[in-house]
């Protein structure tokens, strides 16, 4: 680092003889007579960050001097040493005060001062390695940043496009957290008369849960071939059958059992017949299903005590089965929305969402889910959620 000094003295005798006695010591000394020539000499050495300022002055004096340069809004770090003849406490506490970083007496003698001077361009070394850490470091998560929004991105590409299939139809709203999450939802066509839905949550935010997220999502989505976790391949025409939903909860278990990290995830899998209406399913630990009958525009939940995905390699999973009527609906849906917290931290609930779904039954289908996530949101009084948000309603139109 160049030990380059600005030194303001209004007595040119005694800047001369500072000036040889700091030369001698290998600074590069640079002169003013006042505090306004220092600030036009400062602007013409953009380098020089240590200033030596004599106290009494006319025209801007060392202490209105020092308020200046150590003001937020000057764009450079000047380390400040005041230089005065009085070297009384109350002296030396307004000088420090002012912002200087360090106070010398006139009469102090070459070698202490040449300490102090030393002592000042370590910490100004310290403090421009820490700015341009800092900038590194600005650099490093503004790149972070575009590639977390690109994968955000590219999990919203990966959400459903096709919501219309024969005999139902298909919602979905979803609304990701500040942070990159691991919801995501899906439908997709096993054969002519089965329709699957399911949902899933990661545990936690970040890239991580975000790439578990993707790796299930294409876990699910290859539905044929002999590595699909939704269909058996058979020898004999058809030559597939369709997997239970717990088998696909099972395998999906088995394929992201982890030893070297605590990621899990919850999910509830589900198969509709669409000829006849009846509906298999199975839950990895994931909050129940709503299931909003048409008949009497009542609501109950569907559920099932069960482990999480992805942490017991002992995990076992339970198909079952419901009937469903013309017109009625099912909601799937992620924690984010039963436990969004309201100003004073008490979370919505499944009891309240069911409520809500009852209270709402009203709304066409193509509205009903975004009707339930704005009603949660007006509840919380937020703008943005904490977690992501994730809400998928079918309804099954009949054969």
């Amino acid at each position: 680092m160049s030990k380059q000094i600005l030194l303001v003295e209004d007595n040119k005798v005694m800047q001369l003889l500072m000036t040889n006695k700091l030369s001698s010591r290998g600074y590069n000394v640079i002169t003013a007579l006042n505090g306004l020539e220092a600030l036009a000499q400062l602007e013409k050495y953009p380098s020089i960050q240590l200033v030596l300022s004599d106290w009494m002055m006319p025209e801007l004096n060392g202490i209105e001097l020092c308020f200046h340069l150590k003001s937020p809004d000057y764009g450079r770090y000047i380390f400040f040493v005041l230089l005065s003849g009085r070297d009384d406490d109350d002296s030396i506490v307004e000088g420090i005060n002012a912002g200087a970083d360090d106070f010398v007496a006139k009469e102090t003698n070459i070698n202490e001062l040449d300490a102090r001077l030393t002592a000042g361009f370590r910490t100004l070394e310290l403090h421009n390695q820490l700015v341009a850490k800092n900038i590194e470091l600005d650099r490093a998560y503004a790149t972070i940043h575009q590639d977390l929004d690109s994968a955000n991105a590219l999990i919203q590409r990966m959400l459903p496009s096709q919501t219309s299939f024969p005999g139902i139809e298909l919602h979905y709203t979803h609304v990701p957290s500040a942070q990159i999450g691991g919801d995501m939802l899906g439908c997709m066509q096993l054969d002519e008369e089965h329709i699957a839905v399911y949902l899933f949550d990661v545990a936690g935010h970040g890239v991580a849960s975000a790439l578990m997220s993707f790796a299930i999502q294409q876990s699910i989505s290859a539905n044929s071939g002999t590595h699909s976790n939704v269909k058996r391949k058979k020898d004999t025409d058809p030559f597939y059958m369709l997997r239970d939903p717990s088998e696909v909860l099972s395998r999906l278990n088995q394929s992201y059992l982890s030893q070297d990290n605590n990621l899990y995830f919850t999910m509830v899998y589900a198969v509709l017949n669409i000829r006849n209406g009846t509906l298999t399913y199975a839950s990895a630990g994931h909050p129940p299903m709503i299931w909003l009958q048409n008949r009497n525009q009542t609501a109950q939940f569907i559920q099932q005590d069960s482990f999480v995905a992805g942490m017991f390699d002992f995990a076992s999973y339970k198909t079952e089965q419901v009937q469903l009527n013309h017109g009625d609906r099912l909601f799937l849906y992620s924690d984010g929305i039963t436990e969004a917290e309201s100003a004073t931290k008490q979370q919505y609930s499944e009891s309240a969402l069911k409520q809500l779904v009852e209270d709402l039954a009203h709304q066409p289908a193509n509205k009903q889910t975004e009707a339930i996530v704005n009603t949660v949101k007006a509840w919380c009084g937020i703008e943005q959620f904490d977690d992501d948000i994730s809400l998928l309603a079918f309804e099954w139109k009949g054969n």
